[in-house]
């Protein structure tokens, strides 16, 4: 893969764009059956409710991928005692793989920011940030 410059879209070896969609903060993995995976924000600013951001593709061999599939992970946020936490936006995903089961996912690690008000304790609302790790249902 090369990226021309900045601003160009990034190319595989045949010349041609990794994949049509706009995309953000990537992150690959390999599962435990050799497959490769890569997590990535589906820029859904275009799509409202922007709720379903998340894009997924994968690969065989990690040089030709699908297209991203949009809905890998929410902006909403399950909390542990069964309430949601309804947010705008999820950044910076990343796949946390269990150390015991090599190349299974464990948790989702991202940024959220666009949350209401007060959602925890010193958390501002609106660009304020913080960090969520959610745990993968086995």
């Amino acid at each position: 893969q090369r990226c021309p410059s900045k601003g160009a879209p990034c190319e595989n070896k045949k010349g041609k764009p990794v994949f049509g969609h706009t995309v953000e903060d990537p992150m690959v993995f390999r599962d435990h059956r050799g497959n490769f995976h890569m997590l990535m924000n589906a820029m859904p600013f275009l799509c409202v409710p922007k709720v379903r951001q998340g894009g997924h593709s994968w690969s065989s061999d990690g040089i030709n991928w699908s297209e991203p599939r949009v809905g890998a992970f929410e902006a909403n946020i399950e909390l542990t005692n069964g309430k949601t936490l309804a947010c705008e936006r999820r950044e910076r995903p990343q796949m946390l793989l269990d150390p015991q089961r090599p190349g299974v996912p464990l948790a989702l690690v991202s940024a959220v920011t666009g949350c209401p008000k007060g959602a925890f304790p010193g958390y501002k609302g609106g660009d304020d940030s913080f960090t969520v790790v959610q745990l993968m249902t086995q």
